[in-house]
């Protein structure tokens, strides 16, 4: 519920501030740059990841269940402070969806020191280098999309500032943020990076505290994964072929989510979670070891476009 009225209600707050309704940011929202929404959008993915993976049949650890009570706590402050500098009936409602999580982390703590025993994984069970990735991933992606909001919410108030990220007429943000590529599905694409990068970072973060999850969990993770590698290869090739620049900040999220999409997609089909023949699964395992090389070929592909296309080398 938190991250659907949150998704929601900075979707509205990004269309007042292109329609002109809002000239400026005013209160928590001046203090992070963007709509304070955006912050909740974060919390809640987080907490709705956490969520389903507890549904797909982890079980985390006491530890980790302590850590969960203080994001939770952090976050429901977040959303107090939210209520009291900019009160609405979004504020308040997320604050109370708030309280509720952190309630459900507490009670959830409880059972976790019960099971703590049972919930200790092997260490030679636990994806140390596929957790790592996530981690980083998930933390790139966040780095990115929050600045990009940033960029969005200056080019709409002051059009004719200079954003950070323009650098010359082929390494700019301006033109991929005021394109209709730049908010394809009508709202700003920045939007979907600060809720669906919180998914590989809280996966990663268990998997390195020895987490296991269900077969559907990752099954749905690698959907969204796909559907996240789909979005970035448009957003590529409207890059090169259609506006015609290089987004230092999109380039990051490519960066990260090519290897992303590789590494889960061949962990999936070498651990038998995207069931394939006994044979073709050998091939993706010996495949899985070659994700550098993958990633290394898919990123002289996209080079090789925008040298081509753009001339990218004569602008360094």
């Amino acid at each position: 519920m938190g991250v659907i009225v949150a998704f929601v209600v900075g979707i509205l707050a990004f269309a007042d501030l292109d329609a002109g309704k809002v000239k400026a940011l005013h209160g928590f929202d001046s203090f992070l740059g963007v709509p304070s929404v955006a912050g909740s959008v974060i919390f809640f993915a987080a907490a709705l990841t956490w969520a389903v993976g507890r549904f797909a049949g982890a079980r985390y650890p006491h530890g980790l269940s302590v850590a969960a009570i203080v994001v939770s706590a952090v976050g429901t402050v977040y959303q107090l402070f939210a209520v009291i500098l900019n009160p609405s009936w979004f504020t308040t409602v997320l604050a109370l969806l708030a309280i509720g999580v952190l309630l459900l982390a507490v009670l959830d703590c409880r059972v976790a020191r019960r099971d703590s025993v049972a919930a200790v994984v092997a260490a030679s069970d636990r994806t140390k280098a596929l957790g790592v990735f996530l981690i980083l991933a998930g933390l790139a992606g966040l780095t990115a999309a929050y600045n990009l909001s940033i960029d969005k919410v200056t080019a709409i108030i002051s059009p004719t500032t200079a954003l950070n990220c323009d650098r010359s007429l082929l390494v700019q943000c301006s033109e991929n943020l005021r394109s209709w590529q730049g908010s394809l599905f009508g709202f700003p694409n920045p939007l979907i990076g600060l809720g669906g990068f919180v998914v590989p970072l809280v996966i990663g973060i268990a998997l390195l505290a020895g987490i296991r999850f269900g077969r559907w969990f990752w099954v749905a993770f690698n959907i969204g994964v796909i559907g996240a590698i789909a979005f970035v290869i448009f957003l590529i090739s409207q890059s090169v072929f259609v506006i015609g620049t290089l987004c230092l900040w999109c380039a990051l999220v490519w960066t990260f989510t090519i290897p992303l999409f590789w590494i889960v997609t061949l962990y999936n089909l070498k651990a038998g979670n995207l069931r394939v023949p006994a044979r073709q699964t050998r091939f993706f395992a010996a495949a899985y070891s070659w994700v550098p090389l993958i990633t290394l070929v898919c990123y002289l592909v996209v080079a090789l476009l925008y040298q081509v296309r753009l001339n990218a080398l004569s602008y360094l």
